[in-house]
């Protein structure tokens, strides 16, 4: 017989003992390799997730200070008593009278005692 040519085909081969325990390991290599990037993008995607939460929560509050045109601030605000015995709530940057309202127990017992 004269050869025509010489190639290579891939073709099922039988393993050995050494060859099946060296691809079992790589299998195994490869599940654990597999679970950690699942890991590792799921914490990636969790922290994606809670950046667009707290960005869409600013664009919201944002948008409400914009359409009402104000804001919740922290403001020094004065407790006093009026003339008739009402006690009155004062704003400090304003002026503003906020509420008028009878005194608390606690607002009774400082004027006596005052």
């Amino acid at each position: 017989m004269n050869i025509i040519k010489v190639s290579t085909n891939r073709l099922p081969c039988q393993l050995d003992d050494t060859e099946v325990l060296s691809t079992a390991k790589e299998l195994a290599d490869a599940i654990q390799e597999t679970a950690a990037e699942e890991e590792a993008q799921k914490n990636l995607k969790d922290q994606m997730k809670a950046k667009l939460s707290e960005l869409v929560a600013r664009t919201t509050r944002l948008a409400i200070v914009v359409a009402t045109r104000q804001e919740y601030r922290d403001v020094e605000v004065t407790t006093q008593y009026q003339a008739d015995g009402q006690v009155q709530e004062v704003r400090g940057d304003t002026g503003e009278i906020i509420l008028v309202r009878p005194p608390r127990e606690d607002e009774r017992q400082t004027r006596l005692e005052g």
